[in-house]
């Protein structure tokens, strides 16, 4: 049956099986009395082969230990904005561009504006504002007479309430009214104005005179702060337990020729469903110049224990899903354990479930017992 090796992990199958044979060739010509043993090795059952006398010397059996310089989390990473820090401005109303104040490249402050529109429900919105305004002022003067007649006896309990109702309804109406003039801003008549919300520097604009806009469309115009930057690790699913708030962490970026010093800021809660990874942020101790938002590198994050390890070539992937390790058992008999491992840091992979603190893996030759096991199963 074909088995899925991982790439890098593992020996040549082809130049481990030649081995083989020549080693079974060497002992035949030595001892032709009994050339069954320096044959293949014998699968006793599914998943356990045993290995003949001569063909020990290709293969090497460690125990499995812990290993703290290895308990670190290998992902990738991005640079990305920190939370706040982009803004991307769309129309709030349906209109038309009057003009564009700025261009890509610009930089802006809070407050800056960045585009004007005509937009006629802007009119509308600002009208009702102030006939909210003007039902309310009405609806006080209403009420306080209520209340003044009342302590005269000239009025009923029932006319007073019933003026108080009005005067909540009127507040309510105003406040309706105020959010919804809240989109378009201060101003007056069909104008409204885009104003930059943050300070930073313009990225992108679309925006030109005279093209129509639709409420939450197309982005007009992108604002982001350099300065205010994060590293974003995609990690593993089954690598999150090991990360906490707070660790060390060493980013790596081609463009940036020494590593980069931070630590985990916050841990992603939701795993997305195509990769199985979460995002984990992380933040530099010192500002790097030259960093721009969609670089790509890798990170390191220290883990806080040590944890068993194994080396890479000890772990086999088969079928393309399941990793496999063989464990001894008794001179030449060894048996396939299924085990889950992380991702390769320097050479190592930790081992996260399946194995114990010395059990005797073979950590060179696996290859060789797979290969051999899945001749003659």
């Amino acid at each position: 049956m074909d088995r899925d090796l991982p790439r890098g992990w593992g020996m040549n199958r082809t130049l481990l099986l030649g081995l083989w044979a020549f080693s079974a060739a060497c002992s035949g010509a030595a001892t032709s009395s009994a050339p069954a043993e320096r044959a293949a090795p014998a699968p006793v059952k599914e998943g356990v082969v045993k290995l003949a006398e001569a063909s020990w010397a290709f293969v090497t059996v460690s125990p499995v230990r812990a290993d703290a310089s290895s308990a670190a989390i290998q992902a990738p990473a991005r640079v990305a904005f920190r939370d706040g820090a982009l803004s991307r401005l769309v129309a709030p109303l349906a209109g038309r561009v009057v003009s564009v104040h700025v261009r890509t490249g610009d930089t802006v402050r809070p407050g800056d504006a960045l585009v004007t529109l005509d937009c006629p429900e802007a009119a509308a919105a600002r009208t009702a504002v102030a006939t909210a305004t003007a039902a309310l002022r009405e609806a006080q003067v209403a009420f306080d007479r209520e209340a003044r007649m009342l302590e005269q006896g000239v009025t009923t309990e029932r006319e007073r309430l019933s003026a108080e109702t009005r005067l909540a309804e009127a507040r309510a109406e105003l406040a309706r009214a105020q959010a919804s003039v809240g989109f378009v801003g201060t101003g007056s008549g069909t104008t409204v104005v885009l104003r930059a919300p943050l300070a930073g520097t313009v990225l992108s604009r679309s925006a030109a005179e005279g093209i129509a806009v639709q409420p939450g469309g197309d982005v007009l115009v992108e604002v982001g702060d350099p300065s205010a930057l994060w590293v974003v690790a995609d990690v593993f699913e089954r690598d999150l337990p090991r990360v906490r708030e707070g660790a060390r962490a060493r980013v790596t970026l081609p463009s940036v020729h020494a590593p980069l010093e931070g630590k985990v800021e916050s841990v992603g809660a939701v795993v997305a469903g195509g990769s199985r990874t979460a995002p984990v942020r992380i933040t530099l101790d010192a500002p790097e110049q030259g960093l721009r938002p969609g670089m790509f590198g890798r990170v390191r994050i220290d883990a806080p224990d040590a944890s068993l390890t194994l080396p890479v070539e000890a772990v086999l992937l088969r079928n393309g899903k399941e990793s496999v390790v063989y464990v001894q058992q008794g001179a030449g008999t060894f048996v396939r354990r299924p085990v889950v491992v992380a991702q390769p840091v320097e050479g190592r992979v930790q081992v996260i479930e399946g194995l114990s603190p010395g059990d005797p893996v073979v950590t060179r030759g696996a290859l060789l017992l797979d290969g051999a096991a899945d001749q003659l199963l």
